[in-house]
């Protein structure tokens, strides 16, 4: 006769974990980039009072008889879709019109400067970045996250390099940096202007090391003097490309915001502040850019054979949307109709434990 009232009790605490699961996703129904989890429920164990037997020469086949003893969370999904533009006018805000996720992650090791295996980073969803006082691109999340990307390489006297119309960029995932400010403005090479940018040299030893001329114009150069933070004006366009604009009317490139997609989205592991972690069943994290902007391989390698050459894909149909984020995904009515039918279904699990206590006292009350 237990058996009921401990099929009930399972019943209770299987409720209250979706109970818990509905509280989470109506608590985050304002939070950007936010995906409410959906709670799945599944029958436990059973015990099986008659098992099931073949049919004979004489006699037919008989079913088995089981009793179960409750139920289970059986699984506890995220709902990855996207959610809707919500514009905020702030241009390094950046919304993902499509599938992926915005790659951030600590600054790398010094002595190598990049980040080689993008499965080290962290991926999120909401694009809430801001410009540090050195020239980072970071998340505004409070713990310092540089956003990752890809940078235009230089020639040897730092002005950028260009395959005809198009610029040559180092593929190395490095933390999104304004460029190193020309000291002087190069009378040999119209394009170096004092106060514009600086590009560096990716060394061809195989280090990806970051070169940067001596001078320029006999001026030395400092590599941590950045272009002036006061007179930028970022830009990015739906395929990420950053660009700015300084007040002496210099074009600058900064850089370009690639994606990082798995196969299983719903296989991630979901951290706190909307950072998720590629987890074993999520797949390897493959970076493409918008647009395809950017194709090749990672790290500078170009040759497929290289068992260490990663190629950098397209990003389907994916575009990036400038001056605004991605709002919560939970929707409060789905939401209200869980509440009430699991708040139903603890109550009636309570009344198993009631009923059960019930028939227990009359059967102990049989003999006065």
């Amino acid at each position: 006769m237990t058996g009921s009232m401990y099929a009930a009790i399972a019943g209770l605490q299987t409720h209250m974990q979706k109970m818990n699961v509905i509280g989470n996703n109506i608590a985050n129904a304002n939070t950007y980039g936010f995906k409410p989890g959906v709670t799945s429920f599944s029958e436990s164990m059973y015990t099986s009072i008659r098992n099931s037997t073949e049919g004979g020469t004489q006699y037919g086949g008989t079913n088995a008889s089981q009793i179960g003893y409750g139920s289970q969370v059986a699984s506890i999904d995220l709902n990855m879709t996207g959610g809707t533009y919500a514009p905020t006018g702030i241009n390094s805000h950046l919304y993902l019109d499509g599938n992926g996720y915005f790659m951030v992650g600590p600054k790398p090791d010094e002595t190598i400067g990049y980040v080689s295996d993008p499965n080290d980073l962290t991926l999120k969803r909401v694009g809430n970045f801001f410009l540090d006082s050195d020239g980072y691109l970071v998340d505004n999340n409070g713990n310092g996250y540089c956003v990752y990307g890809f940078m235009p390489q230089g020639n040897e006297n730092g002005t950028i390099r260009m395959d005809g119309d198009n610029v040559v960029w180092d593929t190395c995932l490095r933390p999104i940096r304004i460029p190193v400010m020309s000291p002087a403005s190069d009378p040999q090479n119209t394009d170096l202007k004092e106060g514009g940018a600086l590009y560096p040299q990716v060394s061809d030893d195989g280090t990806n090391a970051l070169e940067y001329p001596d001078d320029v114009a006999g001026v030395d150069v400092d590599v941590e003097k950045r272009v002036d933070l006061q007179s930028v004006n970022l830009s990015v366009d739906q395929n990420g490309v950053i660009t700015a604009v300084t007040q002496g009317n210099i074009a600058v490139t900064v850089g370009i915001i690639p994606i990082g997609s798995v196969v299983n989205p719903n296989g991630l592991t979901k951290e706190s502040d909307g950072y998720y972690k590629a987890g074993n069943n999520a797949g390897e994290v493959v970076v493409g850019t918008c647009g395809g902007v950017i194709t090749g391989g990672l790290n500078n390698l170009d040759d497929v054979d290289d068992a260490a050459y990663q190629g950098i894909t397209g990003a389907g149909t994916t575009e990036i949307l400038s001056g605004g984020l991605e709002s919560s995904k939970t929707d409060i009515a789905t939401e209200f109709a869980d509440l009430i039918t699991t708040q139903r279904g603890f109550q009636a699990n309570t009344k198993i434990i009631t009923v059960t206590d019930e028939m227990l006292s009359d059967l102990v009350s049989m003999k006065r």
